[in-house]
């Protein structure tokens, strides 16, 4: 194992074992020693291929997450569909790899150039819909941050056992809740009991918010289509 071994690696092979990794492992159980171990190589030789920090690692692993999930042909007439596509396969990329979800938040940073493709995507249905200038940059930024920002939290419960004294008191401080001073809270409790953020303790992975992400999707594009309709104004 060493320097020799690492002939034939590439950024590529190293994101991919490491996705993998965290696949099996979670990302609790990463580390670059054992990604070296996988890899039979020195732990060096990753960095080498992948920056020089475990940050750098974890940015090449959320950059490869969703690089490449849409191209040019992909664009739909509308730019509504266009941007309900994104969004749909976004999650469900990000469902194939739910122990690497955490890294689209805190340890996401710009992965620039790999992710240019689905970015002019966007722009265009943006412009398409009537944003320019300023304003198109805020729209952009808008998609992301709902982009990244539902499915990352979705995901990011920790799975627990149902017979767990964790989910026991969970449930035990909600049934104490007081009805007087939280009615909305108590009334509707039995349908946000894990389906939606907060009162949940299981993950998205097994207990997935299929119609609040829906309901998003089509909230932000009701949004976007106001905003768009008051930049135009004079």
């Amino acid at each position: 194992m060493g320097r020799a071994a690492a002939v034939g690696l590439t950024r590529e092979r190293v994101v991919d074992a490491a996705i993998a990794l965290i696949d099996e492992e979670g990302l609790p159980g990463f580390s670059v020693r054992a990604l070296a171990r996988r890899l039979n190589v020195f732990p060096a030789a990753l960095y080498w291929h992948a920056g020089g920090r475990k940050t750098d690692l974890f940015a090449e692993i959320s950059g490869a997450l969703i690089a490449g999930l849409m191209a040019h042909d992909d664009r739909a007439g509308d730019w509504r569909d266009t941007i309900r596509t994104l969004f749909k396969r976004f999650r469900s990329r990000i469902h194939q790899h739910p122990n690497a979800a955490p890294l689209l938040g805190p340890s996401i940073r710009s992965n620039g150039a790999p992710n240019a493709p689905w970015v002019e995507i966007v722009l265009a249905a943006l412009v398409q819909a009537g944003f320019k200038e300023e304003g198109l940059i805020d729209a952009f930024n808008a998609v992301v941050g709902a982009l990244e920002g539902f499915v990352t939290i979705e995901l990011a419960a920790d799975e627990a056992s149902e017979d767990s004294e964790w989910v026991k008191t969970f449930d035990a401080d909600l049934e104490a809740l007081d009805a007087d001073v939280f009615p909305l809270t108590k009334q509707y409790l039995p349908r946000m009991y894990n389906q939606s953020f907060v009162m949940r303790w299981k993950s998205g992975n097994s207990a997935p918010l299929d119609k609040g992400y829906d309901f998003l999707i089509e909230t932000l594009i009701s949004g976007l289509e106001m905003q768009a309709q008051r930049s135009s104004r004079p």
